[in-house]
């Protein structure tokens, strides 16, 4: 890293890899029986093949009628996580730039794009350096257009316009800097744990950051610059490492972002690009010492995927490393995201004050931490419990 001042909370115990998307529990679940694609992985990862096809088997049922959902909540996810597709298509995350070259200060300019994120929707957006080992070294997912299939395999056909890259491809992500944007989620919809409510909203933030990571890029590309829309339909790198470096927030115990506002009750997108910009230094919320000491979403987790133990290294970074085959599992179980540990976590709270003064105590005292996770055990309860649907969704409540 390039940072002169503070350094990210994640410690480097050796020479960073880049990781292969391919090797995400998400591509996994994608690859069709006997297709070159799952013949190609499962003869370099022969000891996946029985837990590929589970969580395949089991993910299929997400988003679909079955076991207490409904059509009607089933539509719900549909709603929001199918449209996304158009928003991945090559020419909207990475299109063509304009042939004149704007030329600005750096940090006006800077000041400028994180203005007009806030403007669009953003909550927070900071300002790194793209670091080379947090790019996917391989492309792993398919292509999303619309029409595809809420589940494998993902599209229909290629249009013979199609240029963008395939699974298995090399990635290469030349751009210096990295904009990072963090978007908060309806606490009460997220509170409602592994529902088509919890689902739909958080296939709204997924969608609605979707469509300003593309705005963000097309913006800047008009003014003669690279830049590469990063969201959940197209990603080409790992975006909690950037977030971090990028000072939005630190990762913590669940392997989500932890925000000193918003907690892990958010969503990520970047936009990658090569404009002159002035960067944002990392932060330390305390977060480390925090999420050693608390281990709510650990002792809440109900597949058991959150660690309580010690961190370990993982291609060169000491951190606590979830297990994403027993998250997904849990998540086919249900048929819809889990998301508690981003509601159970200490740190997610509404935004009023009493809370902004407890996280400032949190970050800022140390030795107070012990003592304000045993209060929001008191206060909050030590063990999740769903809240209600939204009265908008209860047949009750509808008037016709």
């Amino acid at each position: 890293m390039n940072h002169d001042g503070p350094q990210p909370t994640y410690e480097i115990v050796d020479e960073l890899s880049r990781f292969d998307e391919r090797d995400t529990v998400f591509s996994r679940e994608r690859l069709e029986p006997g297709s070159p694609q799952e013949q190609a992985y499962h003869s370099l990862h022969p000891e996946l093949v029985e837990i590929d096809r589970r969580i395949a088997t089991f993910i299929r049922q997400v988003g679909q009628p079955g076991d207490g959902i409904t059509q009607e909540d089933a539509a719900l996810f549909n709603a929001t996580f199918d449209p996304i597709a158009g928003l991945a298509l090559p020419d909207v995350v990475d299109g063509e730039v304009a042939p004149t070259q704007v030329q600005a200060d750096p940090a006006r300019m800077s000041a400028r794009i994180k203005a007009l994120a806030r403007y669009l929707g953003a909550d927070d957006v900071r300002i790194g350096p793209l670091n080379p080992a947090w790019v996917y070294s391989h492309r792993g997912t398919p292509p999303f257009f619309a029409g595809y299939q809420p589940n494998p395999p993902h599209y229909s056909g290629l249009p013979k316009t199609y240029r963008d890259l395939q699974w298995g491809d090399p990635i290469e992500i030349p751009h210096r800097y990295a904009i990072a944007m963090a978007f908060a989620q309806d606490l009460n919809l997220i509170r409602t744990g592994g529902t088509p409510f919890s689902d739909l909203e958080i296939g709204r933030v997924y969608a609605f950051s979707a469509l300003v990571a593309t705005q963000i890029a097309t913006y800047i590309r008009s003014l003669g610059w690279p830049a590469r829309a990063h969201h959940m339909r197209n990603y080409g790198v790992l975006v909690v490492p950037v977030a971090v470096d990028a000072g939005l927030g630190e990762l913590g115990r669940c392997g989500y972002l932890i925000h000193p506002r918003l907690g892990a009750n958010l969503r990520l997108v970047c936009v990658t690009t090569d404009l002159p910009l002035q960067l944002d230094p990392p932060v330390d919320l305390g977060i480390q010492d925090f999420c050693n000491k608390c281990l709510k979403c650990a002792h809440n987790c109900p597949s058991g995927a959150i660690p309580k133990g010690d961190k370990v290294v993982v291609r060169g970074v000491r951190k606590w490393q979830i297990d994403p085959v027993k998250c997904l599992l849990y998540w086919g179980h249900l048929r819809s995201a889990c998301a508690i540990c981003q509601s159970i976590c200490p740190w997610s709270k509404p935004l009023t004050w009493p809370h902004r003064l407890v996280a400032q105590i949190a970050m800022h005292v140390p030795p107070a931490r012990r003592f304000l996770i045993w209060a929001d055990d008191v206060v909050y309860g030590a063990r999740f419990k769903p809240a209600p649907p939204p009265a908008w969704s209860r047949q009750d409540q509808i008037q016709i």
